[in-house]
């Protein structure tokens, strides 16, 4: 939508400012689409983060059924559209920073889940038949407004505002399931020039209404080469693949391998895999465009009575889960130039896009009803195809490693003490050198610890 259109939608009374929030605009004419937009946010620094409200009518229940993103990834290195189930505190501004504490200045006062996530100019995504995220309303859904949060990885030029947004098909009528999201989430230390690296996390599900797992969407920064989910048996120690994708193209929700079946004591595995070739230093978990994220969103659908609309999750992996990673986990898709150049240059590259197999449309994630089960079963029409072709790596560093095991490198290094050369250290210099080492291993130990308790903080304070 241009800035004029966007300008008239205002002026004319589409959007009206409360506490300095908008209140939810009313569809297009004739339509189900709801646009959502940033008014005229303003980045003025690299790696802004900044968020803009949405007030839900209290009394009209809706559910979400499609996503559109208006944008580009050259403008948003990524999109989050939230759920706040509670009261916003007041805003001076229509939007506001949001970026070191999840909401920033502005916070909810109940739980904030995520809805839909998007980066890298990913398409759309539509849910199965009789499926939505619910939302508004005086019933189940406790969400009362719709938060858009938008990671400019640059500051924007001076003058410059930014409109992007979401185009969301919502429909009141009742869904027979509810859409969720399943976040898991490492935080990853990478240490430099390694080939690979591996950030991995397990998660137990922990639900007593079953959820089915329909689609997922990866998530890493610039050193990310690839990202595996895995369904894993405790008592046969064997793994299914869920999803494998490239950080590197656009970030969708893409149709995982089937849909699963998930209930209270299945358990997944996730990877994250990296290079860190020709980097120099250590590279650690952060909000940054030039730290490093690990994520697998994990969209599914459940009973729209008592299920569980959101949850989060990671632990880290035991000797056992540790072991059941499939060798090929590490193993990149194959290369896709087009893909990899369509995630930067987007729309903005019609030549490339007009050439390339990548759908004008959002993708379709298809279910059919199955005649003997009430439940969906998922048809894989755009399953990405692996390969087998592909030779491991010469040398892989950190391969089943426990995240301990990870920060081995760092201990100080035992200093030969030879008598009777004059070229060795003596005693005295080598007690030094060993407790400047020593000292060195706790501070960044401790630097470590306070990294990784603000991420905590930030993924409990804003997705909880």
């Amino acid at each position: 939508m241009s800035f004029w259109l966007f300008l008239i939608t205002v002026v004319c009374g589409g959007v009206n400012h409360s506490h300095g929030f908008a209140d939810m605009p009313q569809p297009l004419a004739g339509t189900n689409t709801y646009q959502l937009r940033m008014p005229g946010a303003i980045a003025t620094m690299d790696d802004d983060y900044i968020c803009t409200a949405f007030k839900l009518d209290p009394e009209k229940e809706m559910f979400i059924t499609q996503f559109r993103v208006e944008g580009t990834a050259e403008r948003a290195h990524h999109m989050i559209l939230s759920g706040c189930a509670g009261d916003m505190s007041d805003s001076s501004t229509p939007s506001w920073k949001c970026g070191s504490h999840g909401t920033g200045k502005v916070s909810c006062s109940g739980p904030t889940r995520i809805l839909y996530a998007w980066a890298k100019n990913a398409d759309g995504t539509r849910l199965p038949p009789s499926v939505g995220f619910r939302i508004g309303g005086t019933g189940k859904s406790r969400v009362k407004y719709l938060i858009i949060q938008v990671h400019y990885a640059n500051k924007l030029p001076p003058g410059v505002r930014d409109y992007s947004g979401l185009d969301l098909e919502i429909t009141s009528e009742p869904q027979k399931y509810i859409a969720g999201i399943l976040l898991m989430l490492a935080l990853p230390e990478i240490p430099p020039h390694q080939a690979v690296v591996n950030s991995d996390i397990c998660c137990p599900i922990d639900v007593t209404v079953p959820i089915h797992i329909f689609a997922a969407r990866v998530h890493a920064h610039g050193l990310g080469t690839v990202v595996t989910s895995y369904k894993y048996n405790p008592k046969t120690q064997a793994t299914e693949l869920i999803v494998k994708g490239n950080p590197q193209w656009p970030q969708a929700f893409y149709p995982t391998t089937r849909e699963f079946a998930m209930t209270k004591g299945d358990e997944i595995l996730m990877r994250c895999t990296y290079s860190s070739l020709g980097k120099n230093t250590f590279t650690y978990a952060g909000l940054s465009s030039s730290d490093e994220m690990c994520n697998v969103y994990m969209m599914y659908y459940t009973n729209a009575d008592n299920g569980t609309e959101f949850q989060s999750c990671g632990y880290y992996c035991n000797d056992e889960q540790n072991r059941a990673y499939p060798a090929d986990s590490i193993q990149p898709l194959p290369s896709n130039p087009m893909l990899e150049a369509y995630a930067i240059h987007g729309k903005m590259n019609h030549q490339l896009r007009t050439n390339s197999t990548i759908s004008e449309e959002e993708p379709i994630i298809h279910v059919d009803h199955n005649k003997n089960e009430e439940d969906y079963q998922l048809k894989n029409q755009s399953q990405i195809e692996e390969q087998d072709t592909f030779q491991l790596a010469s040398q892989v560093h950190h391969e089943h490693q426990t995240p301990e095991e990870t920060t081995k490198q760092e201990q100080p290094l035992a200093m030969n003490v030879v008598p009777g050369k004059e070229e060795t250290l003596n005693e005295k210099e080598n007690k030094a050198a060993i407790k400047a080492a020593n000292q060195d291993v706790t501070v960044k130990k401790k630097r470590r610890e306070d990294h990784f308790w603000s991420i905590l903080f930030f993924i409990r304070r804003f997705f909880s």
